[in-house]
């Protein structure tokens, strides 16, 4: 088991055509799945590849489990792996090949375990990176940077182009490995069922800052839509967590805060006629324009 913090940025800032991310500060906990959200072009997969050290930050630091890459990148590359998107550079090698070259560094490395993630992930071994479908380019890049057995993974829109067989298939291997290793996996997305079926936890890159840990069945939970029954409310800047309020066809509103919500409206004694979570989907657009 590693000691320390899986993944700790302090300060980070990388200026890439125009574009500022940063100052990032993020420190993550063991075994916890944590997905981060952004906009296209927000800075998303230049944070894991500053995190992988293949682009260099403007300012700040990052440590992995305590380490640092100017202390040396041997270390740091046993206990971390990345799977892009896509995977540049290997267009004329097999999975078989690549395979090869990688496993050196990961000293958990099983090639017995690669074979059987391979075969679950039905992608041919000798066949050229070049050659494949996108589904199976993904695949590729998740057997490698799951066999490696690190304890930190960075997924880079890891379920994009998957099949609902394949995105089972990884969320099964996730399970089994988190009952062997302690990891961290940090994963960019769009796909809200990502959000649904991987992750613990909801990372926000907004104006290149990033807000949150927020736990996600957490949030699922304080977020809500509330139908009362009357026609008007005597104060609506009472109501804790309240972000919209409407009373067509019926009075409703929107809070954040669903606990505070429901004692204020048990004390000022007025009725609830029904109350439901959001959608995970309304739940992070309006995280994501907040």
């Amino acid at each position: 088991m590693n000691s320390g913090i899986p993944l700790h940025i302090k300060q980070l800032v990388k200026k890439q055509n125009g574009i500022q991310l940063g100052p990032v500060d993020l420190q993550l906990e063991p075994n916890m799945t944590y997905a981060l959200l952004g906009a296209n072009g927000s800075g998303k997969s230049a944070l894991l590849k500053c995190c992988m050290n293949l682009m260099k930050p403007s300012a700040g630091t990052i440590e992995i489990y305590g380490k640092s890459y100017w202390q040396g990148e041997t270390g740091i590359r046993q206990l971390i792996a990345f799977s892009p998107d896509p995977l540049e550079g290997c267009e004329l090698f097999t999975l078989r090949q690549m395979g090869e070259m990688i496993a050196p560094w990961h000293p958990a490395w099983e090639h017995p375990d690669f074979l059987k993630r391979a075969e679950q992930f039905k992608i041919p071994l000798d066949k050229r990176y070049e050659s494949m479908s996108p589904g199976e380019r993904k695949k590729v890049a998740l057997t490698l940077a799951l066999s490696t057995q690190a304890p930190m993974l960075l997924l880079d829109e890891p379920a994009n182009g998957l099949d609902i067989e394949s995105r089972n298939r990884l969320k099964q291997m996730l399970v089994a490995d988190s009952e062997r290793i302690e990891r961290t996996v940090l994963m960019t997305t769009h796909s809200v069922e990502d959000i649904r079926q991987f992750a613990d936890q909801i990372l926000l890159l907004k104006d290149g800052i990033i807000e949150g840990p927020f736990d996600k069945d957490a949030l699922v939970e304080s977020w809500r839509r509330v139908w009362l029954s009357i026609d008007k409310l005597p104060d609506l800047s009472k109501i804790p967590g309240v972000l919209e309020y409407s009373g067509s066809p019926y009075p409703h509103f929107v809070t954040r805060d669903w606990q505070s919500a429901m004692n204020y409206l048990t004390k000022a004694q007025i009725d609830i006629i029904r109350d439901q979570p959001l959608s995970l989907d309304e739940l992070v657009e309006r995280l994501l324009n907040e």
